[in-house]
């Protein structure tokens, strides 16, 4: 799963066959002096190691640390992503570079594009970095994207003091807001004209994990419902929206909205349209979605959506 490009780079979601670049990462002396010694010695505790630590923020959380693949020949260089940690409000950096791309500016580059991720894909206007008190060299990199150092002390379990830097606000938007805030990102992450990626890993960020997802046959149509998992709904979609897939130049867009609120509870009710070439035809479509939100702490979630397009 692509998550996003700069213009060297590509970040995407890690997958087995990037257990020999983790196991020379996770071994590095910066690495275990910056972060820790995870006590990984070979192929098959990487592997296991990638099952715990990386692959389990994708689908729960639709964020992570993602590889960073140099777009000039495919090579894993280092790892870059967001990371939402239980004692900090908001989302959090966190990189490492093998030693031998370091001078590149492939931190920096990869960083600054995951800042920029998380406020125009995911709309978090607030956004933490936190580092070592002795790693100077990834505090450099934080103060180069717009970070400013907050406070110094522990962090979380840790009883060493880190460095916490910061940038951005926390949001101020209403319930109402935010909600329309939200639906209006999901619809976004769709849009793949004049070459944008559609960043549909960005899709389990806004869905809770268990999200319901149907999709009843249009009007004219044999009766019947699709089921989907959060998973389901989005894979096909990102192979379709890929470069080079069967749907581009696409967007899908609300016309007609309609939002209740009750405490922690809201229901939308809504119009769309869209529009693409499908399979080398233009195509165009509408149709009517219902999405149920639910704020299980201060972001809300999509718990349940359902749609049928116009026949």
């Amino acid at each position: 799963m692509q998550v996003l490009k700069t213009e060297r780079l590509s970040l995407r979601w890690f997958e087995p066959a990037d257990a020999p670049y983790v196991l020379e990462q996770i071994n590095e002396a910066g690495w275990k002096r910056n972060i820790s010694d995870p006590g990984v010695s070979d192929l098959a505790a990487a592997h296991d190691w990638m099952a715990a630590k990386l692959y389990n923020w994708y689908w729960p959380q639709g964020l992570g640390l993602w590889a960073m693949e140099r777009l000039s020949d495919g090579v894993v260089v280092g790892m870059c992503g967001l990371l939402q940690r239980e004692h900090l409000q908001a989302p959090d950096i966190g990189y490492a570079l093998l030693p031998r791309y370091e001078g590149a500016g492939y931190a920096r580059e990869a960083a600054r594009a995951c800042r920029a991720y998380a406020h125009e894909v995911l709309g978090e206007p607030l956004l933490f970095g936190t580092t070592a008190t002795f790693n100077e060299d990834s505090g450099a990199v934080l103060k180069d994207i717009g970070m400013h150092l907050l406070s110094t002390g522990p962090l979380g379990e840790s009883p060493e003091p880190s460095h916490l830097y910061g940038a951005g606000e926390a949001g101020r938007l209403s319930d109402e807001g935010q909600v329309r805030d939200l639906l209006a990102r999901f619809f976004a992450v769709f849009d793949n004209r004049v070459g944008r990626l559609a960043p549909l890993a960005a899709l389990p960020f806004f869905l809770l994990p268990e999200a319901v997802i149907s999709r009843a046959n249009a009007p004219g149509e044999p009766a019947g419902v699709e089921r989907m998992s959060v998973r389901d709904f989005v894979e096909p979609r990102a192979r379709m929206l890929a470069e080079g897939g069967r749907l581009q130049e696409f967007s899908e867009w609300v016309t007609e909205q309609q939002v209740q609120i009750s405490g922690r509870v809201a229901q939308v009710w809504l119009r769309y349209r869209k529009s693409g070439i499908l399979d080398g035809e233009p195509f165009e479509g509408a149709g009517e979605k219902t999405v149920q939100l639910v704020k299980p702490g201060r972001r809300w979630k999509i718990a349940a959506m359902a749609w049928q397009d116009q026949a």
